[in-house]
């Protein structure tokens, strides 16, 4: 194959391996076919090289939509790194970090509603994760009717045990003092007792049962010892940061704002696709789950922020996405 920029072999002329490369007495002209449409570019000048970015400039920017994609083999369109993204600035660890606390708060306010209010989001987050076509797969074509059902009826069964019910649970804020030991001592009931008596005694009683019982959870508890992960998760009930509430979180509120949640909206930073493309539920639901990955791992799934070259956590990992800095997205990327 003859060089680009230099004369070539009179055998040489015309197109070249079928890439239309076409040497004329003033330049070489590079001819593409791309989705119907002629590309070419012409290099003014022989004697300079045509470099690899012009030759980049007159590719298509994407195949033939319309080609059949093969099943069971790596879908480059998939790995694809957007561009635009390229240089982006990344969100730094004290924005993520302080997004993060006030995500839990907000987590821990919203805990406060009253369980049909957690079921009507649930069910509208399940709804929500099948409306989008993610796959033209049947298997997600049956996945897809069989969670918007599931949220349908999720969400009317909610409606009906809300009605007439507060929207705030009773007893969210239990500021009881800490009960103090009972009398221990015997209960003895004499012969012939009145009733009265005998009332008195089983419900000493009934306070003695109920002491031991607490008192043996305390002491089952500190002989088992109190793992990380257990002292975690007891902390975040008591905060009301359960699965359900975080997860309608995460999910509905980062598809809602476009990549960003409130700590995000705060802190100036979002999470956006390494394929340029919008935000999904899915993507949001899926990158959800990776926090849970992340705690598996002992938090070292959150620590990579500390060290990898794109600042991508577990989560980020999972879900295909980066989180950058700025209130607005890169330019030419799609909201």
């Amino acid at each position: 194959m003859a060089a680009l920029g230099k004369e070539p072999d009179r055998e040489a002329e015309g197109p070249i391996l079928g890439k239309g490369i076409e040497f004329h007495e003033h330049g070489c002209e590079l001819g593409l076919q791309g989705a119907g449409a002629g590309v070419s570019v012409l290099f003014s000048r022989m004697s300079e090289e045509p470099t690899i970015e012009a030759i980049s400039a007159a590719l298509p920017a994407e195949e033939d939509s319309s080609r059949k994609r093969r099943k069971g083999v790596v879908d480059r369109e998939r790995l694809r790194i957007a561009p635009e993204l390229l240089d982006a600035p990344l969100a730094a660890w004290w924005q993520r970090g302080g997004a993060m606390v006030v995500d839990l708060a907000v987590i821990g306010a919203l805990s406060l509603l009253a369980s049909p209010v957690l079921g009507l989001l649930t069910g509208a987050t399940l709804a929500t994760l099948g409306t989008r076509r993610e796959s033209k797969s049947k298997i997600w074509g049956v996945m897809r009717w069989a969670l918007l059902g599931l949220g349908g009826v999720v969400i009317l069964l909610s409606g009906f045990a809300l009605a007439g019910n507060p929207l705030v649970r009773t007893g969210a804020f239990n500021l009881a003092p800490e009960k103090e030991a009972p009398d221990l001592a015997a209960v003895v009931v004499v012969p012939n007792a009145s009733s009265r008596e005998l009332r008195r005694a089983v419900d000493q009683l009934d306070v003695q049962v109920e002491w031991l019982q607490e008192e043996n959870a305390r002491l089952r508890d500190e002989i088992r010892g109190n793992s990380w992960l257990r002292l975690a998760a007891d902390s975040s009930r008591t905060m009301g940061l359960t699965f359900g509430w975080a997860g309608v979180y995460f999910t509905l509120v980062t598809l809602v704002f476009k990549g960003r949640t409130v700590g995000k909206l705060i802190f100036g930073s979002r999470v956006v696709r390494l394929d340029g493309n919008p935000i999904t539920a899915m993507d949001a639901f899926v990158r959800y789950g990776g926090y849970a990955a992340g705690l598996a791992t002992g938090m070292l799934g959150f620590a990579r922020l500390l060290w990898d070259p794109n600042r991508q956590t577990i989560e980020d990992r999972i879900a295909g996405t980066v989180v950058v800095s700025g209130r607005k997205l890169p330019t030419q990327l799609k909201e």
